[in-house]
C-alpha cells in the first residue's frame, strides 16, 4: 500500500535528520581522544561518568571525561543507524 506524498516526504526528512547527525557525532568523534591509557582502563565501559571522574585522580578528569564521552557519541552512533535503518524501511514500505 503506496503512502502518501505527504508521508513520504516526512519520512524522507527524518532519514535525512539521521543521516546529518550521524555525520555530526562522526565529527564529534573526531575531536576526543580514542587512545584509553593503561590506568584509565578500569573506567572504560562506566556509564556512571559523574561518579567515575569523582573516582579518578584531579589529573584525569579532564581526560577521562573526554574519553567516556567518546563512548557515549559511539552509542548515540549506533542508535541513530538503528533509527535511520527503521525509518528508511517504513520510507521504502510508503513508495512500494
Amino acid at each position: 500500500m503506496p503512502g502518501s506524498p505527504e508521508a513520504i516526504e516526512a519520512r524522507t526528512a527524518e532519514v535525512a535528520d539521521y543521516d546529518r547527525n550521524i555525520a555530526l557525532y562522526e565529527v564529534i568523534l573526531s575531536t576526543l581522544p580514542a587512545t584509553w591509557p593503561a590506568h584509565l582502563e578500569a573506567f572504560k565501559g562506566r556509564t556512571d561518568q559523574h561518579q567515575a571522574i569523582t573516582e579518578c585522580a584531579p589529573a584525569d578528569v579532564d581526560l577521562l571525561a573526554q574519553l567516556l564521552y567518546r563512548q557515549q557519541i559511539e552509542n548515540t552512533i549506533r542508535s541513530e543507524r538503528l533509527e535511520r535503518t527503521k525509518a528508511a524501511a517504513i520510507l521504502a514500505a510508503l513508495k512500494a
